[in-house]
C-alpha cells in the first residue's frame, strides 16, 4: 500500500455508511464492519462470499452492500473487478439518493482508467444530472472527448523503467547526495511481513540508492516506454505467468487468475498472487533510526543534507507514535523533522503543526529551505487534501496557508514538488486528466509562495490513465523521475526515469473563422500569415476553408500575430496569445474584415485621372502597413461596456492648422474615415445623445508620434487625459476605475489611485452636465455590517476628493456596497490570495443621466 491510499483515510472516514450495519441483515454485518474500519481487502472478501447467498438480505441492502464492494475494489486500486461489480449493480438501474449518487462518479473515474471513454462520459452525465454540487464531470466530459490533446507531446519524451523497483510499492524519490531515497513496502529480508488492513499491503519504508550511476548503467538495457527500441527487462516471474503482466499491458476483465501463494485471492494484482519481481540494482534501507514499526513516507532535504522532513503515521488515541490502543483504525500522518548527527538521523522531533485530528505529509522545499509545500486535509481545505505552505523562519515553521482555489479543489491533491525555479507539480483525481492520479503543474511568485499562473496537466507520456504522482525534475523538465502503477495497476507502484527529446510543451487548438464585416459571411479560401510575436523566423501561411475557417495547433504557451491582406479590404494584424488557453478545448479566433473606403475632397477640382490615382495611390498605402503615414484616419467607435460598433455617432475631425472641420455620422459598424495632412495635428471629437463626449488628439506625423484610433489614444503631456478617450459610454453604464484601491480595513485613498481620479476629473469636466453615482466595494472579510459602513466611507472619501479638484457635489452620489458584490469566488469562508481579496477592494461609478443644454 502507498502512503497516498492511507491518505485517503483523512476524508472517507467521514462519508462511510455507519448506519448501515445496523439495519441489515447479519449476513452482511461483518462485511460492513469491515467496510466502514477501512479494512478494504478483508471486506472485499467477505461481500464477495455474503453475496453468493445473501439469505435475508432486503433488495436495497443487496444493492448497498455491492456498492460498497465496488468502491473497496476502486480504493485498492482493482479497477478491473471495481467496473465488473459497478457494471452489475447499475446496469440494473436501481433508484439512487444521497451519498449513493457518488456511484456514477466512481464508475465513470474506474472506466475512465480502464480506457472506456465514451461509456465513462454517460456516466459523468448521469452523475451530474443528479446533483448540483460536484462539477467535475463537465470537465472531464470535455476531455474524454478530445483525449488526444493531452497526448499528442507523448513523442518528447522517453520513460524508463529503473531496476530499483520490487513487487511491493515503490515511489515517490528524492535525490539525497549522490543517489535516491524512496519510498518501499518491501520487507529488505526482515523475515517479518508486516500488513496494512486497507489492501493487505506491506508497511512502508525508506530505502537509499546511493549512486544514481547505477540507475544510468542499468538503463541502457531497460524498456524505454514511448522510444522506438524496447528491451524487456530480466525479471523473475511465475511460470504461470498471465496476458497483463507485463509493463505495458493492465490486465483486463478476460484475464483469468491464477492461484494464488498469498494475499487476497478476490483481488486483481494483490502481493504475491502470481507476480514476483526481484530488484536488479540493489538499494539498502536508509535509517534504522527514521524506519519504524509503521509507515514512513515521502520526505525531503534541506539542500546542504543537514536536515530532513519525512512522513511517518501516528495511531490515534495511543498516546503516541507507537500508541498501544489495538482497535484503532485511524492513522493520521505527521511531519517530522530530524538531523544528521554521527552518521545517521537523530534529535526527532514533530513539526509544531501536527494534529491528532487531521493528517499532514507528503513534504518539499524550496530550493533556499524557506518555503515547505505539504498535504494535509486541516480545517480550512477545499476538499479532501489539499497543498498548504509554511515558512522557516529564525528555526521556526510559520501558521500553514492553503495555496487556494487555483491549485486545490473538492478533491485531493497531493505530492508536491517544487523545482529550482519554484515551479510547482502536484497530482490530482479532480483536475481533468487521462486517470485515477495525474501530475500537473503551475508556476509559482517565488515571493509569496503563492500560485502566479494556471494549472496545466503535463500530459502523455508523463501521465497515463492509471495512477501518476511523485514526480522529481529540473526546471526544463530535461530528465527526472516519476511513480507509477501504470505497469500492472493496483498497488504495484514503480518508479521510472524521464528524459524529453523534443519540446517541453505541445501544442493548443485554435479555430481561425475569417468573415466580411458588412455581410458576416465567411471568405472562401483566404489565405493569411501568422507568427510567434518576436520571431519573425516562425511565419508561417494558411489558407481557410470555403467555410472561411481553419483549425491550428500553436505552440504552447505563446503569443501570435494574424496578418490577412485581401484585395479590397483593409489590412488586419490581429492578436491572439494561447498562455491561458484550455489544453483539450480549442479556442476561437473570429477576423472581420472592412472595406476600403476612400473620401474624396469634393472642394479639390482633380481631373478625373487624377482622382483615380490619388485613390489608388491611398488604397495601397493603406493596405500596406495600417499606418502613421496614410493620409486617410480610420478607426471605429465602441460602446464602453461591451466594446461593441455604435452607430449615429457624430464625428468631428478638426484640423489645427487651419481650423477646418470635418464631420461624418457612423453606420451601423461604427466605422469613420476621414483625409489627412500628415503635418497638421487634429481634434477628433464624438457625439452621441445619452453618451459622453470623447476628445482625443492625433499628432501630427512630423513630431513622430503614432496615429491613435479610437481603441488605443495618447493625450499630450502633462494632461492626463480623461476616461473617455477611448470609448464612449451611456446611461447606465458602470465604470471601473482602475488602481482604485485601499489597505485592507482602510478608507483613506493611496497614492497610487491619484492618477486614476485625475483622470475621474477630467471626464466631469469635459462632460459638465453628468451625473454619476460612486461605488465603493470591501473584500469580503470580516463583518458584513463594518464592511458596509467600511466601504460607504470610502466611497465618501472620492466624493471628497473630486469636490477639492472644483467637481460641484450636488453631481455626486457616494454609496457604500460593502462586501455584496465580489468580482471573484472569493466569498465567505473561502481560502483567497491578498490579491485577489485587493481585487474586490474597488471602486466604480454609475452614469445616472447626462444631460442636453
Amino acid at each position: 500500500m502507498s502512503l497516498r491510499r492511507l491518505i485517503f483515510i483523512i476524508y472517507l472516514t467521514t462519508t462511510t455508511f455507519a448506519l448501515f450495519a445496523q439495519n441489515t441483515s447479519k449476513v452482511f454485518q461483518k462485511a460492513n464492519t469491515q467496510f466502514e474500519t477501512l479494512g478494504y481487502a478483508k471486506a472485499i472478501e467477505l461481500y464477495e462470499t455474503a453475496l453468493k447467498k445473501p439469505k435475508g438480505a432486503t433488495e436495497e441492502e443487496i444493492v448497498k452492500a455491492k456498492l460498497n464492494l465496488a468502491l473497496s475494489y476502486k480504493l485498492v486500486k482493482d479497477y478491473t473487478n471495481s467496473e465488473r461489480i459497478y457494471r452489475e449493480t447499475l446496469s440494473a438501474n436501481p433508484i439512487l439518493k444521497g451519498d449513493d449518487i457518488k456511484a456514477y462518479r466512481h464508475f465513470a473515474q474506474v472506466l475512465t482508467s480502464n480506457g472506456k471513454f465514451p461509456e465513462a462520459n454517460q456516466y459523468w452525465q448521469k452523475f451530474n444530472e443528479l446533483q448540483e454540487q460536484d462539477k467535475r464531470g463537465v470537465e472531464f466530459i470535455k476531455l474524454n472527448s478530445n483525449r488526444e490533446a493531452l497526448e499528442r507531446n507523448a513523442g518528447s519524451y522517453r520513460i524508463e523503467y529503473v531496476g530499483i523497483n520490487s513487487s511491493s510499492a515503490d515511489f515517490s524519490p528524492v535525490y539525497y547526495k549522490k543517489g535516491l531515497v524512496f519510498v518501499s513496502g518491501r520487507s529488505a529480508n526482515s523475515g517479518i511481513r508486516r500488513v496494512f488492513n486497507w489492501d493487505a499491503s506491506s508497511f512502508l519504508d525508506l530505502f537509499y540508492l546511493e549512486d544514481l550511476k547505477a540507475i544510468g548503467n542499468e538503463s541502457s538495457g531497460a524498456s524505454a516506454i514511448g522510444s522506438s527500441t524496447q528491451t524487456p527487462i530480466q525479471k523473475t516471474a511465475p511460470p504461470s505467468k498471465k496476458l497483463g503482466t507485463d509493463y505495458y499491458t493492465p490486465p483486463t476483465p478476460n484475464d483469468a487468475k491464477t492461484v494464488g501463494r498469498k494475499g487476497n485471492e478476490y483481488i486483481t494484482g494483490s502481493k504475491d498472487l502470481d507476480y514476483e519481481e526481484n530488484p536488479t540494482i540493489p538499494t539498502e534501507k536508509f535509517s534504522k533510526n527514521l524506519n519504524s514499526k509503521y509507515h514512513e513516507g515521502p520526505c525531503a532535504f534541506f539542500h546542504d543534507g543537514s536536515k530532513i522532513i519525512f512522513t511517518r503515521n501516528s495511531q490515534i488515541g495511543g498516546g503516541g507514535i507507537f500508541g498501544q490502543k489495538k482497535n484503532a483504525t485511524i492513522n493520521r500522518l505527521k511531519l517530522y523533522s530530524a538531523e544528521f548527527e554521527d552518521n545517521d538521523w537523530r534529535k526527532i522531533k514533530e513539526i509544531p503543526f501536527n494534529s491528532n485530528d487531521y493528517s499532514c505529509g507528503h513534504p518539499t522545499l524550496t530550493i533556499d529551505d524557506k518555503i515547505m509545500y505539504f498535504v494535509s486535509d486541516m480545517p480550512g481545505g477545499y476538499g479532501g487534501t489539499d497543498i498548504w505552505m509554511t515558512r522557516y523562519n529564525n528555526g521556526e515553521w510559520t501558521k500553514p496557508q492553503n495555496l487556494g482555489g487555483a491549485v486545490n479543489t473538492r478533491g485531493n491533491e497531493m505530492f508536491p514538488f517544487i523545482d529550482e525555479r519554484g515551479n510547482l507539480y502536484f497530482s490530482s483525481d479532480f483536475h481533468p486528466g487521462l486517470g485515477d492520479l495525474d501530475i500537473f503543474f503551475i508556476p509559482m511568485n517565488t515571493a509569496t509562495g503563492m500560485p502566479s499562473g494556471k494549472v496545466r496537466n503535463i500530459g502523455a507520456p508523463l501521465n497515463s490513465n492509471k495512477d501518476d504522482f511523485g514526480i522529481i525534475t529540473d526546471s526544463e523538465r530535461q530528465t527526472g523521475f516519476l511513480s507509477s502503477n501504470r505497469k500492472r495497476g493496483g498497488v504495484d507502484d514503480d518508479i521510472y526515469k524521464f528524459t524529453r527529446l523534443g519540446t517541453l510543451y505541445g501544442c493548443r487548438e485554435l479555430v481561425v473563422n475569417i468573415y466580411d464585416n458588412e455581410t458576416k459571411k465567411p471568405f472562401d479560401r483566404i489565405r493569411f500569415e501568422y507568427e510567434i510575436k518576436g520571431n519573425a523566423t516562425s511565419r508561417e501561411s494558411a489558407i481557410t476553408s470555403s467555410l472561411g475557417t481553419i483549425k491550428l495547433c500553436l505552440e504552447a504557451d505563446n503569443d501570435f500575430n494574424f496578418i490577412v491582406k485581401q484585395n479590397g479590404f483593409q489590412a488586419e494584424t490581429v492578436s491572439f496569445s494561447n498562455k491561458d488557453a484550455s489544453d483539450y478545448e480549442s479556442s476561437k479566433l473570429d477576423i472581420y474584415l472592412r472595406k476600403e473606403i476612400v473620401v474624396v475632397d469634393k472642394n479639390k477640382k482633380n481631373k478625373p485621372a487624377e482622382i483615380k490615382a490619388q485613390t489608388e495611390n491611398d488604397i495601397l498605402v493603406a493596405r500596406r502597413n495600417g499606418n502613421p503615414v496614410s493620409t486617410i484616419f480610420r478607426g471605429i467607435v465602441t460602446a464602453g461596456k461591451d466594446s461593441t460598433p455604435i452607430a449615429g455617432v457624430k464625428i468631428k475631425f478638426i484640423n489645427q492648422c487651419t481650423g477646418i472641420a470635418q464631420e461624418m455620422i457612423t453606420g451601423s459598424d461604427g466605422s469613420y474615415e476621414f483625409k489627412r495632412e500628415l503635418n497638421c495635428d487634429y481634434i477628433l471629437e464624438s457625439f452621441k445623445e445619452n453618451f459622453g463626449k470623447s476628445s482625443e488628439l492625433v499628432a501630427k506625423v512630423g513630431e513622430k508620434r503614432s496615429i491613435i484610433n479610437i481603441f488605443r489614444k495618447k493625450t499630450p503631456a502633462p494632461s492626463v487625459g480623461s476616461l473617455f478617450d477611448t470609448k464612449l459610454y451611456k446611461v447606465g453604464d458602470v465604470v471601473k476605475l482602475d488602481n482604485i484601491y485601499y489597505d485592507s480595513e482602510s478608507y483613506k485613498i493611496r497614492k497610487d489611485a491619484a492618477r486614476e481620479l485625475e483622470k475621474l476629473v477630467r471626464t466631469m469636466q469635459k462632460n459638465p452636465n453628468m451625473i454619476i453615482e460612486i461605488r465603493s466595494h470591501t473584500d469580503t472579510r470580516g463583518n458584513a455590517l463594518d464592511n458596509l459602513s467600511l466601504s460607504q466611507r470610502r466611497a465618501n472619501e472620492v466624493v471628497d476628493f473630486l469636490v477639492d479638484k472644483g467637481v460641484a457635489r450636488a453631481r455626486m452620489r457616494g454609496v457604500g456596497k460593502g462586501e455584496s458584490e465580489p468580482v471573484n469566488s472569493c466569498g465567505d469562508g473561502v481560502q483567497c490570495t491578498e490579491a485577489e481579496h485587493q481585487r474586490n477592494r474597488r471602486t466604480e461609478f454609475k452614469i445616472l443621466s447626462i444631460e442636453r443644454k
